[in-house]
């Protein structure tokens, strides 16, 4: 009888310590400026585009052959409101992945360019 009333407990503790501890915004604060990418699309497969930070790999979205798209940049990839940040272009239908090597200082509100050649 005793270990029934545990379980109820157990699962409430449980559900408890696994919701995340969130602390107010300061409302006096304005929020962080809006950082872009445009990726021109010139060849003629699409592509799926990531952000790369330390430990973070986030898809921004698709890009069509010949076209281009702008996306956002998440802001919490840039702590402080600058980061340095990578980006990788993976081709639907094929196994080679290009991946920039050189990491790019951004600051919260660029707007960088990227082409794909």
């Amino acid at each position: 009888m005793r270990a029934v009333q545990v379980v109820p407990l157990l699962l409430l503790l449980t559900s408890v310590s696994c919701s995340g501890v969130r602390t107010p915004e300061d409302p006096t604060r304005p929020p962080p400026p809006k950082t872009t990418v445009e990726v021109r699309n010139q060849k003629p497969i699409d592509f799926n585009m990531y952000v790369l930070s330390e430990t973070t790999r986030i898809r921004l979205g698709l890009v069509p052959g010949m076209s281009s798209r702008t996306f956002t940049i998440p802001p919490h990839l840039l702590p402080n409101e600058q980061g340095l940040l990578r980006f990788q272009a993976d081709p639907i239908g094929s196994n080679a992945v290009s991946t920039s090597d050189q990491e790019l200082m951004v600051r919260a509100g660029d707007e960088l360019s990227l082409t794909l050649q």
